[in-house]
């Protein structure tokens, strides 16, 4: 359907009485969801071709305080039933465009997503990039933090956690192994919770590929997604994290995509599964290439792990996120791929061996940051590998089939990640040539970023962490 026909589908919704509302949603530079709602009834059909004003200068990164006017465009391509919301609501995702010339705005992270996929396909790499990331969160009956003059902590509870054998509640169903990752119901006290997410993930239109418990024994779970072209993949990101805060607060649990919520248990991350089509035909497969992958492939996976310390600004874009990328937690460490190897920051998974199941993994995201911006960097980079035909071999980024953490491995030839959010901006502030290329990122939203990203980093020098006091408080 064009957008000219959805557009008069939903303006005939709203005028038999419907819809009530109209909530038009956008992501901030950060990649936190903002929205604002207006009576359906009002609604005319140029709200799709001239949008509303909003004042940009109040979210950080965006615009200056006398240049803050900006528009919200509602793409009528993508909307969204919310059921959480009291009254029937219709959600718009919007692009940020400019109120003198409609022109997209550089710091519009959507924008900049949509820009990534228009460059691959003018630069005949690709008709389609498709997306499928895994979705990785805990959930917990209770969850409190504070960090104020004189105090600082967090607690976090679950009701499947092994300290919770000594609670009547929990019945003395809490997880007995040191590993979680597929426990059956009711230990598994987490299963409904999932399918009720899962459900209302499928009613939105993100098609759920399955779901389970994760390593994580303090309620971490796991949803899988099918396939989906970048932009609609990445609106799922922020839309599936909206409804699992929901559907959790309905339970009275708390969710969180924290890469590193808790000392002595699993991190969360964000692993895209990625396949290139140009056309029909997949671009990525070769039948007599190493583990099926062709020279393209190959390539992007060079692009990919060339840049992956400057990407991970976006793709691990929290101090917090480094907590999770450490030797021995099965999260990558190192650059390089492999086969089926969960030690390698790209593995092709065992079953991706025909045409129409090619894909690689990038195992390094998580889901702290902007998924339009992480996934417009990793495709650009992966464009870059292309078009200068790098070999990952040559480059010293394997493939390398051993698990890397095991005891004795000799890890100093292995190119690593950064190793904090403060190096990944180094990276970044030397590295963006391959991110700027058609003005797909503007220096200006990477600037932005870098200065926002620096002063976040500075808060914590000064910030005693409370296992120094447990350390050396009595020294």
């Amino acid at each position: 359907m064009s957008a000219k026909n959805m557009i008069q589908v939903l303006l005939n919704r709203i005028s038999e009485g419907q819809i009530e509302e109209l909530d038009l949603r956008f992501t901030d530079l950060l990649g936190h969801w903002r929205h604002v709602t207006l009576p359906a009834r009002s609604a005319e059909e140029n709200l799709f071709s001239r949008g509303i004003g909003f004042d940009g200068s109040t979210l950080e990164g965006m615009t200056r305080t006398e240049a803050g006017d900006m528009i919200l465009l509602p793409d009528p391509r993508r909307v969204y039933e919310d059921p959480f919301a009291e009254r029937p609501t219709l959600s718009l995702f919007c692009d940020i465009v400019h109120p003198a010339t409609g022109e997209p705005f550089s710091r519009d992270p959507r924008g900049v997503a949509r820009k990534a996929s228009e460059y691959v396909k003018v630069s005949e790499i690709a008709t389609e990039t498709f997306w499928a990331p895994e979705f990785e969160f805990y959930l917990f009956d209770k969850a409190t933090f504070w960090f104020a003059p004189g105090k600082a902590g967090f607690e976090m509870e679950s009701i499947e956690a092994p300290s919770r054998s000594e609670c009547a509640e929990a019945r003395g169903l809490v997880h007995s192994t040191g590993s979680a990752y597929h426990r059956m119901f009711p230990v598994d006290s987490l299963h409904n919770v999932r399918a009720e997410i899962c459900s209302r993930m499928q009613s939105a239109g993100i098609q759920v590929k399955y779901h389970h418990h994760e390593v994580g024994n303090m309620g971490q779970v796991e949803v899988e997604v099918q396939f989906a072209p970048l932009l609609s993949s990445a609106d799922n990101v922020m839309l599936t994290k909206h409804i699992v805060r929901n559907v959790a607060l309905k339970h009275s649990l708390a969710a969180t995509f924290m890469p590193k919520p808790l000392h002595g248990e699993a991190g969360s991350g964000m692993h895209f599964h990625i396949y290139f089509v140009s056309g029909t035909e997949r671009v990525f497969y070769c039948k007599d290439g190493y583990c099926h992958l062709s020279t393209p492939a190959l390539s992007a996976i060079a692009g990919i792990l060339r840049h992956a310390p400057a990407i991970a600004a976006f793709s691990n874009a929290s101090v917090n996120s480094y907590r999770r990328l450490i030797p021995g937690q099965e999260a990558p460490v190192y650059r390089f791929f492999s086969g089926p190897n969960r030690s390698a920051a790209i593995r092709v998974p065992g079953y991706a061996d025909t045409p129409e199941s090619m894909r690689f993994e990038y195992r390094v995201p998580d889901a702290a940051g902007n998924p339009y911006l992480s996934m417009a960097a990793i495709l650009m980079a992966a464009a870059d590998g292309i078009e200068k035909k790098m070999d990952p071999e040559k480059l010293g980024f394997g493939p390398v089939e051993e698990n890397v953490f095991r005891e004795g491995y000799e890890t100093s030839d292995l190119a690593r990640l950064p190793a904090s959010l403060g190096e990944a901006l180094d990276e970044l502030s030397v590295d963006r040539a391959f991110l700027v290329k058609n003005g797909v990122f503007s220096d200006d939203l990477i600037e932005q970023y870098i200065a926002i990203k620096r002063a976040e980093c500075s808060l914590f020098p000064g910030a005693p962490h409370p296992l120094e006091h447990k350390l050396y408080f009595n020294l």
